[in-house]
């Protein structure tokens, strides 16, 4: 409790959203879930092993957190937000499939997605998949030969 000079009023710190992810169900939770916990108020969840808590504490060195998204310098020096996973499908396709220059293939996608701010950790496994499903690249990408057309 702090107490505001001249007005006799108190003002109470303690706030009860400290534990950000801490009450979703597990399904639910993302995966970053215990490194915001961490960097929010500093506690390690209760089931992990020494070997976890420190790999927690080792990586949260390059992470920022500001309410509501996640922060990671990256190893180009450039800070990119972390996605949730809600979100991945959505960003990928736009960067895919965009009006100039547009259905890349799944390197410049994932670049496209970098240079945009957004990172998560398997973008460029995410983006050959997208590209891998693409009707329009699969035709065009050399799928479908001379062989296999009709006379």
């Amino acid at each position: 409790m702090s107490r505001i000079e001249g007005t006799g009023a108190t003002i109470d710190d303690k706030f009860l959203d400290d534990f950000l992810y801490f009450v979703i169900v597990v399904n639910d939770r993302p995966w970053y879930a215990d490194l915001v916990n961490y960097l929010a108020s500093t506690v390690v969840p209760p089931q992990a092993s020494k070997i976890q808590i420190c790999k927690l504490k080792s990586d949260a060195k390059y992470y920022i957190w500001d309410d509501p998204y996640l922060w990671k310098m990256c190893s180009d020096q450039i800070i990119r937000r972390y996605v949730h996973d809600s979100e991945i499908r959505n960003i990928l396709f736009l960067c895919h499939n965009t009006l100039i220059r547009g259905h890349a293939g799944p390197q410049r996608t994932a670049k496209r997605v970098l240079d945009s701010g957004f990172y998560w950790p398997i973008i460029f496994k995410d983006a050959y998949n997208v590209v891998k499903e693409c009707a329009e690249c699969q035709k065009v990408g050399g799928v479908i030969t001379r062989r296999n057309e009709m006379p």
